[in-house]
């Protein structure tokens, strides 16, 4: 495990380095779009209860359970629905829709992904000023931005990105990220929405041998590129899920899972995992 950790820091190191003119590019591109903040939606105290759905592939498993939130408008208005950018098209096809997307993909490819029929007009995007700046001008509701507190120190630039990513888009609300764009809601509704208590779906970090990557098998051509990738650096394994069922995951899943399970030993009781199928363990299992 030590040698994957290796493996892993030296490749976000070098995913940093080659990416960071890149994200500052589309950060300076963005401004001309930036109308709203992340801030803008601050909540001091929430009763309602954050249901953060990621695009784990167990998700199709869970979409009854999602549908009894939006039984009548009391429960639905006892919900916070975040959905993140992939997982999108499949709860719409399901009749789920959310309070709010969160997007923070600086490739092309996530224009494809939420550029499809029947997004509601209205529906709210939160979005990283490193984003592709298309995507802003694909959304036809409203954009939140916000910028990343990554704690990556640029050494060209001789300042964080995050402190360049503020310099060049004018953003000044920030999200703590665990390395995908789920960590970044749990940061959302934790911290901007004063939310209790999130109930994870699709949060799965694993998926079956000849299944689906991610919900409904949207994006294959993603999903095949993933993989690829991550079986070339030798770090697809073979693992069991929480009930003792085999499943893949890679090191990448490995290590979004392990911060999750380090934001519940720090805020007990916070997070809640409904994904039937993952092998995330909360509750200091």
């Amino acid at each position: 495990m030590s040698n994957l950790n290796q493996v892993l820091e030296q490749r976000n190191i070098r995913t940093a380095t080659a990416l960071k003119g890149k994200w500052s590019d589309n950060a300076r591109e963005n401004r001309s779009q930036i109308r709203l903040q992340t801030s803008r939606l601050w909540l001091d105290e929430n009763d309602r209860t954050g249901v953060l759905i990621a695009a784990g592939p167990s998700l199709s498993e869970s979409i009854s359970e999602i549908h009894s939130f939006c039984a009548d408008s009391k429960t639905r208005s006892a919900h916070e629905i975040v959905a993140v950018d992939m997982a999108l098209s499949y709860l719409l096809k399901n009749n789920v829709v959310p309070d709010f997307v969160i997007c923070s993909d600086a490739s092309s490819e996530i224009v494809r992904t939420l550029d499809f029929k029947g997004i509601p007009d209205n529906l709210p995007l939160l979005l990283n000023v490193i984003a592709n700046p298309e995507v802003s001008r694909i959304w036809k509701g409203p954009i939140y931005w916000f910028g990343m507190n990554s704690n990556f120190y640029d050494g060209d630039l001789g300042k964080w990105m995050q402190d360049d990513h503020k310099a060049v888009s004018g953003v000044t609300s920030f999200l703590i990220p665990g390395g995908n764009v789920s960590t970044l809601g749990v940061s959302f509704l934790s911290g901007v929405r004063s939310s209790q208590k999130i109930l994870l779906y699709g949060h799965d970090f694993c998926w079956p041998d000849k299944g689906d990557f991610y919900c409904g098998g949207v994006r294959r051509d993603m999903a095949d590129k993933r993989i690829k990738a991550e079986a070339e650096s030798g770090t697809v394994l073979d693992m069991t899920d929480t009930m003792g069922r085999p499943v893949k995951s890679n090191g990448s899943l490995l290590t979004f899972a392990k911060w999750y399970a380090e934001q519940d030993r720090m805020r007990p009781g916070l997070l809640e995992n409904r994904t039937p199928r993952t092998i995330l363990q909360l509750g200091g299992k």
